[in-house]
């Protein structure tokens, strides 16, 4: 996301919405916040903890190949992955369904990475979103028939609110710490 749209976005954030009311928002753009709730869990590789999305980094150092004097060198990123699935955002009103498709997903951090432990002369960051913490999704808003989600009771609607990317592409989660 460009600088100045972070920026604006900031300064000027745009009103959240109940999750109740995103099944009558079919297209438009919505901002929801909530408690994540997992509909279906990932592990993460360096952590080895369930969540619904992890991004880690790993970099090796590497020694300088041009004197530089007291042992100069560099950060190089050696293995890097990013993964996320489907989970619901759950408010005061109940709650929608964050739905990732082939879409981008932009995932800001308000906290700082996780340090995990790695093999001397690497290091690495993680960050994952897992139950129960609290995020803002910027998305479009709709409506599904949810019928896997097992909090649902038996004769209950299985109609429920949906976020998913707008029209260029990308859902934006940003996690609140």
């Amino acid at each position: 996301m460009p600088l100045l749209e972070r920026l604006l976005g900031r300064l000027f954030p745009p009103a959240v919405e109940p999750a109740a009311t995103l099944r009558h928002r079919a297209g438009l753009r919505v901002t929801v916040r909530g408690r994540v709730v997992p509909r279906d869990s990932i592990t993460s590789p360096l952590s080895g903890e369930r969540c619904v999305y992890y991004r880690y980094l790993v970099e090796e150092y590497r020694a300088s190949s041009v004197p530089m004097g007291a042992g100069g060198g560099l950060w190089v990123a050696v293995e890097r992955d990013e993964a996320i699935c489907e989970f619901y955002l759950e408010d005061e009103t109940g709650r929608a369904l964050v739905m990732v498709e082939e879409d981008r997903v932009e995932v800001e951090d308000a906290g700082e990475a996780d340090p995990v432990e790695v093999p001397q002369g690497q290091r690495a960051t993680e960050r994952r979103i897992v139950t129960g913490d609290l995020v803002e999704v910027h998305g479009a808003g709709g409506e599904i028939a949810d019928t896997l989600d097992e909090n649902r009771g038996y004769r209950e609607d299985a109609a429920r609110g949906l976020v998913r990317a707008v029209d260029d592409g990308v859902l934006r989660i940003r996690v609140i710490r």
